[in-house]
């Protein structure tokens, strides 16, 4: 035998030169970090907290108990076979370390992919980050959760693991099990193995797995986006992770990012490895491959198969531990004379147990005399998920062989489901003639491996049978490969395998001891990191991602710009790609957005297409006015306002075409689902309907032939486009109609081109050129150029993106008694949607800097106070405020959520120093006037339902795109007014006719409930039941026997709006009958609404109006809340302002049940915010009783 030295290893490894060098850090990320964690049982958590230190080689600290160190201890006390334990497992090595509250011990399971990542510390400076798996109490191994666990808990962990191993725990909450036993294990595992689905997992089930895995996968990028510095490798690993390149990609787009898949990965027909990516990137996803990756947004994607290997000595040193000899000795003397078979699989339907017992049970019988001679010693280990169905099928049919074959000395399969310890492990390989691998799918099995080198100090080394669905059987080609559903061919291997000579045994074992020993987990792990830099390093092929696109700055250049040329290809962009060219027809809906913009004198609107005139006529120049159509890739061009089409390739040599044509034709006999395209022109292969691998395949053998008969020989050029191939002329492309288009447009202030794939880049091309080099083309400095690849992943059309209008939305402003009603912003600004539903994300925003540009803030209704709106005002980054209620109602009934008086500075009381506070939770906000809008959203119809949604849908995306990766969604507030001009427009008044001189008595109440936004009438119910008692007087008033003109007093009924709002109405109201009236007919916006009118400003039917006389105001009744709905009704109330004064009245109104003074209770609190202050700050001698069913604070 070869001995396993470092020069021997060395001849074999094709790993040349030094490690590459690296400025930065190696992140590790895997689903679990290699360690176990167990908790002390009681935790002092009294104690100060200090970071603690790894143990110094003097002190040892108690150590605990050995059943506790994992998972798997209690079920591995159970021994193979009848072999009673000699050697506890604190004989086998494993690693440990601990705080006063931790106990941390090393995780068995995938040694070969942590000792690979360790191996890489020798060379670099490396961090781990992972999942902690699941947390136990030691002693009682219960698990603990990790929000039970106590934030010191967490910072002793987090020290105890980064100061020993460098590692950065992730703490998951109950997401965790939806990511792994649901989305990884139900339906990512399935999926790439070839398996059914669980018939259990519906598809509501499945999303909700889904939302765990998006979570888990959110938290573990935030990790290392945190973690994250410039020149840093990020290294992750395993199916568990899929989202975490692409989320880390979004926020560090210039990051080195890696993963690896260590599972098998399916051909696309589900729905080889690193082939089967590949194909199915253009099978199902349509992505331009190449040899060597994948391309996507105009990046390429690397894809390579580096085959994992193990920890050699490692495993060397395991399998010579003091405890595994006697193991051997006891197995081998349990099965004495007899060919021992091992199999050591995970118990999953994957791994192929059940075809290997049928291929056992084939080979007892095709081959009977083995019978009594070898056994099979199958183990089983458990794993997550439900198989117990299997773990049925597996027992009953090892049953049924022992059975048919079996007898009192002999039994041919022994079956052990349990995991069995190290130990028992390495001496099972070490004493195996035979190890039998029969998976149906599997990825790199290193149990294959780790048998080889058990195997490499016997003389007559024993064999191995692999599948050949294995990731190991590619590179293992001395193994006995077989199918493992062929249970004959199995068979026969089995019995070719225990007869082979033993020259052939050890050549075969020489010629795998070579590879395993050379591909090692250190050879694995340092070559993808070599790849990964290497490929980092090569700009051309890490040419970088085109960035999404900032629509909130594109939307602000747009409003600023005087003059705007836009150009837009149609296939792919403003249509959606389709099959069938002829079915690419414009939508009603793309139709108007181009006509809206055509519309707009300041814009220049351009389509620049392949298709040819006629097609471009039919669908756009028929149906839009002012467009400007280029046909054929700039061949023809149809000015803005033309009527005819302009050639530009008048002159040109065409006698290439019938050559061209010829090729087309012969590839289109050859190629299923493509057809010829014939243009003035040009010529077109399309293969769009064509087998997705074939057709690239053919297009590739297409372009070589044309190049080498048509290219060398004509001036022409090929055009790639996407699922075809188009032959034209060489001097004409879209680039060169664009410039021309530009040239004549010297002052333009803003271009916009989209386009889709290869074939507009000659537009992106000239563009950028001659905006970056301003010349006779574009000689406008202070101008804006946006090339906009339209991604498919991203839309099918371009319409929806344009703009979508949410009309109507309500909103408050300041108001007073003659101030505007209404809001709006003070110019037109757009903002990007952020999300604050709570205090950290409003804390996030103001102080991380989390979006640079304008932002419209989403708040809940309970978040909308002064300071925080003032603390928003503040960054000069809000655009304005947008609130979303819900479900909100008793958050605002009262009159304002933020005003502990509302309107007290314009009630009777403004002046005290110490008013009574009535509204004792909130501060000050509804009367305030703020630089930027504030709206709110209510579902309350079909309108306001959708905008809610749509604004609800937008900002969660946002969310979920960290506001990082563009587009992201953004909203326009407009100058739109919502309510009343003015506040007099409020006031719907009745001249009162009586001129005689008897007291008035005002009955009043409000029409408008006490909502903090206008319109949205949440708490009517409150001021409704004010307005029915005032209507239920009249009406009983109306009923008494008596005539009201012959009563002693009038009654005046007043019912006022927006009186939450400064007491807008009443104020108004006492103006309008103190004051003086005067007549200008002054010039007016808005006609007045009186034919005939004898005073036009203001607007006055008849000018000799009687006037409400103020002086005869004697006493006010006003009724607001009297349903007796609120959360503390004892009652009804009366409230005064002069206890003196009013006494008469309050003493009549105590008369009637239920009616209680307001100071009963022997405190004085005066008037609630009311109406009736408005007629007192005029003259403090009328009596006013307020009713409420309120006693001391605004009812809920």
């Amino acid at each position: 035998m070869i001995p396993l030295t470092a020069e021997n290893v060395a001849h074999y490894l094709p790993l040349s030169g030094q490690s590459p060098h690296i400025k930065g850090r190696i992140i590790h990320v895997t689903h679990q970090i290699p360690y176990n964690i167990l908790r002390a049982q009681h935790t002092d958590h009294q104690l100060p907290l200090s970071p603690p230190r790894s143990p110094s080689s003097k002190y040892s600290p108690p150590m605990p108990a050995l059943d506790e160190l994992s998972s798997s201890d209690a079920v591995a006390a159970a021994p193979i076979s009848k072999l009673a334990r000699h050697h506890r497992r604190g004989t086998t090595l494993r690693m440990r370390f601990h705080a006063a509250d931790w106990t941390v011990v090393e995780r068995r399971g995938h040694q070969a992919l942590y000792a690979g990542l360790q191996s890489l510390r020798k060379d670099y400076e490396t961090i781990h980050i992972g999942w902690t798996g699941p947390i136990k109490e030691q002693g009682t191994r219960k698990l603990i959760a990790p929000n039970k666990l106590a934030l010191e808990d967490k910072v002793k962990l987090q020290a105890l693991l980064w100061e020993t191993a460098h590692v950065i725990p992730v703490f998951l909450d109950e997401k965790s099990h939806g990511h792994y036993e649901g989305y990884c294990k139900q339906v990512l595992w399935p999926v790439f193995h070839y398996l059914e689905r669980s018939s259990s997992c519906s598809s509501r089930v499945e999303k909700s797995y889904w939302d765990d895995y998006v979570a888990v996968n959110r938290q573990f990028a935030k990790t290392v986006i945190d973690r994250y510095q410039p020149n840093d490798i990020i290294f992750i690993n395993d199916y568990h992770l899929l989202l975490v390149p692409e989320m880390i990609r979004e926020a560090l787009p210039d990051a080195a990012i890696g993963i690896f898949i260590h599972v098998t990965f399916p051909s696309s027909e589900t729905y080889s490895y690193a082939r089967h990516f590949i194909s199915s990137c253009t099978r199902v996803l349509g992505c331009e491959t190449t040899q060597i990756g994948v391309s996507h947004h105009g990046t390429l994607i690397s894809v390579g198969a580096f085959p994992i290997g193990v920890d050699c000595a490692r495993v060397s040193q395991f399998s010579k531990q003091p405890g595994v000899q006697p193991k051997m000795n006891a197995i081998r003397d349990m099965h004495s004379g007899k060919k021992i078979i091992a199999g050591r699989d995970k118990l999953d339907s994957t791994k192929g147990i059940l075809q290997k017992l049928h291929a056992f049970e084939g080979f007892l019988r095709d081959y009977p005399e083995w019978r009594n001679k070898v056994v099979l010693i199958q183990v089983a280990t458990p794993t997550h998920g439900e198989h117990s169905k299997l773990e049925a099928k597996i027992s009953e049919t090892v049953s049924h062989i022992n059975g048919k074959y079996g007898s009192l000395e002999y039994t041919p399969i022994h079956y052990y489901h349990q995991d069995i310890d190290r130990d028992e492990y390495y001496a099972l390989l070490s004493v195996a003639d035979l190890l039998l691998i029969t998976c149906s799918r599997d990825g790199m099995n290193t149990t294959s491996y780790e048998y080889v080198l058990c195997q490499h100090h016997k003389n007559e080394p024993g064999q191995l049978i692999l599948s050949e669905f294995t990731g190991t059987a590619g590179s293992m080609s001395a193994a006995i490969l077989v199918n493992p559903w062929d249970y004959a061919e199995v068979a026969k291997s089995i019995n070719d395998a225990l007869t082979m000579s033993l020259d052939e045994k050890v050549t075969r074992h020489e010629q795998l001891y070579r590879h395993v020993t050379s591909r090692t987990a250190d050879f694995w792990a340092h070559s993808f990191i070599k790849h990964l830099v290497t490929i980092s390093q090569q700009h051309d092929l890490q040419s970088r991602a085109t960035p999404s696109l900032n629509s909130s700055k594109l939307l602000t250049d747009y409003k600023a710009a005087k003059k705007r040329i836009m150009f837009f290809d149609y296939d792919g962009t403003l249509t959606p790609i389709v099959s069938v060219p002829s079915a690419a027809t414009p939508s009603p809906e793309m139709l108007k957005a181009l006509q809206g913009l055509c519309n707009d004198p300041k814009n220049i609107v351009w389509v620049i297409s392949g298709r040819d005139q006629a097609t471009l006529d039919e669908w756009l120049g028929s149906n839009i006015k002012n467009i400007g159509l280029s046909a054929e890739h700039g061949c023809y061009v149809k000015p803005v306002g033309s009527s005819e089409w302009q050639s530009v390739v008048d002159g040109l040599d065409m006698s290439w075409k019938s050559d061209v044509i010829e090729i087309f034709d012969y590839y289109t006999e050859r190629t299923q689902g493509s057809f010829v395209e014939h243009k003035k022109s040009s010529v077109t292969w399309h293969y769009r309907q064509a087998d997705a691998e074939y057709g690239a395949f053919q297009a590739k053998e297409c372009q070589n032939h044309l190049e080498n008969a048509i290219v060398s020989k004509y001036p022409v050029e090929i055009l790639v486009g996407k699922k075809n191939l188009e032959v034209r002329p060489m001097s004409i492309n879209k680039g060169e109609i664009v410039k021309r288009i530009l040239s004549k447009n010297p002052d333009t202030n803003l271009v916009i081109c989209a386009g889709d794939d290869k074939t507009d880049e000659d537009m992106f091309r000239a563009l950028s050129s001659a905006h970056q080099s301003p010349s006779s083309v574009w000689p406008e400095r202070d101008s804006h150029l946006y090339s906009i690849t339209w991604a498919d992943d991203i839309a099918t059309t371009l319409y929806p993106h344009i703009y979508t209008n949410l009309n109507n939305w309500p909103c408050v402003k300041l108001l007073n008694a003659t101030g505007t009603i209404g809001c709006h912003s003070l110019k037109k600004k757009s903002g990007i949607l952020y999300q604050a539903y709570t205090t950290q994300d409003l804390d996030n925003f103001v102080h991380n800097n989390i979006l640079s540009n304008d932002a419209a803030v989403i708040l809940t209704l309970d978040l909308l106070t002064t300071s925080n709106i003032e603390q928003l005002i503040q960054t000069k980054r809000v655009a304005g405020i947008i609130v979303l209620i819900k479900n909100e109602l008793n958050n605002t009934n009262i009159p304002s959520p933020d005003s502990t008086c509302p309107n007290c500075q314009f009630g009777l009381y403004a002046n005290d120093s110490d008013p009574y506070q009535w509204n004792p939770q909130a501060l000050n906000l509804i009367e305030q006037s703020f630089d930027i809008p504030i709206f709110a959203i209510k579902p309350t119809d079909d309108i306001s339902n959708n905008v809610y949604n749509q604004i609800n849908q937008a900002v969660t995306y946002n969310a979920e795109k960290q506001y990082r990766q563009y587009p992201l969604k953004a909203v326009d507030f407009d100058l739109f007014m919502w309510a009343a001009v003015d506040a007099k427009t409020c006031l719907r008044r009745v001249n009162l006719d009586a001129d005689d001189n008897k007291p008035i008595i005002v009955v009043s109440s409000n029409l408008d409930s006490r909502a903090l936004f206008h319109d949205l009438t949440i708490g009517a119910s409150k001021d409704i039941s004010g307005l029915v008692t005032v209507l239920a007087i009249a009406e009983a008033l109306s009923r008494a026997p008596i005539a009201l003109d012959t009563l002693p007093k009038h009654i005046l009924y007043t019912l006022f709006t927006a009186e939450d709002w400064a007491f807008a109405g009443s104020q108004r109201f006492v103006k309008d009958i103190t004051s003086p009236f005067e007549c200008t007919n002054a010039t007016r916006a808005i006609p007045c609404p009186y034919l005939n009118a004898t005073c036009t400003f203001p607007c006055v039917r008849n000018v000799d109006f009687k006037r409400i006389r103020f002086d005869k105001i004697e006493s006010i009744f006003e009724f607001q809340s009297v349903s007796g709905i609120n959360s503390d009704y004892m009652g009804y109330y009366i409230h005064v302002d002069d206890q003196e004064l009013n006494q008469p009245l309050v003493v009549s109104l105590e008369k009637y049940p239920g009616l209680n003074s307001a100071s009963s209770d022997g405190i004085q609190r005066k008037l609630p915010p009311s109406s009736a202050m408005s007629f007192l700050q005029q003259n403090r001698k009328i009596k006013a009783a307020v009713i409420t069913d309120y006693q001391s604070k605004l009812g809920k």
